[in-house]
């Protein structure tokens, strides 16, 4: 499908997709939801791996990756909301880096997504009881770390203000209950207060409504704000 030039984000919102959907919300600017699925023709057009979400900007530029893109959509569109994403150059921004490093390649690609890989995805990728066990022990010893950061610093995970950080740290946890890897925080008094803090903003709950009528009507191409 050939995109007009609008501000538009690829992929089900089922997926990471909804992370950046999330982050479009916060700022409330509009934007177009195309919700492919990995590997479309519409998602290979801008990423060769085929993997979701893609974003696609209103000068046609376009990126991959839901942590490089929201932290993308923070430093653009930093007048509508500054404290999404930190200051470049700040202490608070390399802070931010650190986290967002430890959200994707340790608690998501080496905990939850090995886990799906070799589990729910193991028809695909083959079925790899050891990695799975593996991937859900490394998910719990990445998240403890990331508990405590939250405990000392809080209420959100850089501290006073909401960040793009909370929004990978919830999409993972979220997922991590999906697959019943929450019996080490499920009863956690702190993790379950930030959760609800985090899912009474009033973006997430509009996400969460894309996520739902995408899943009730299967169309091809939803349109928010616009």
């Amino acid at each position: 499908m050939a995109l007009q030039c609008q501000r538009t984000i690829i992929g089900g919102a089922s997926f990471r997709t909804f992370r950046c959907i999330w982050m479009l919300e916060e700022l409330d600017i509009p934007y177009l939801h195309l919700p492919a699925l990995p590997g479309s023709p519409d998602v290979l057009r801008y990423n060769p791996v085929g993997k979701i979400p893609v974003f696609v900007d209103d000068d046609g530029f376009a990126m991959y990756e839901s942590a490089a893109i929201n932290t993308f959509l923070g430093d653009k569109y930093r007048e509508e909301c500054p404290t999404l994403v930190p200051s470049p150059g700040s202490h608070l921004r390399g802070y931010y880096e650190q986290t967002i490093s430890v959200l994707t390649t340790e608690l998501d690609s080496q905990g939850l997504w090995i886990h799906r890989k070799h589990e729910s995805m193991g028809d695909v990728f083959t079925h790899i009881p050891s990695a799975v066990e593996h991937a859900r022990k490394y998910f719990n010893k990445t998240n403890r770390s990331l508990i405590q950061q939250l405990r000392e610093g809080g209420p959100y995970l850089l501290g006073d203000e909401f960040t793009a950080a909370d929004i990978l740290y919830v999409h993972c946890l979220d997922w991590s209950k999906q697959i019943h890897g929450d019996t080490k925080w499920k009863d956690d008094d702190a993790v379950l207060t930030y959760l609800s803090r985090c899912k009474a903003r009033k973006a997430y709950c509009a996400a969460k409504a894309v996520r739902k009528m995408e899943r009730s009507t299967g169309s091809i191409q939803i349109e928010s704000k616009i």
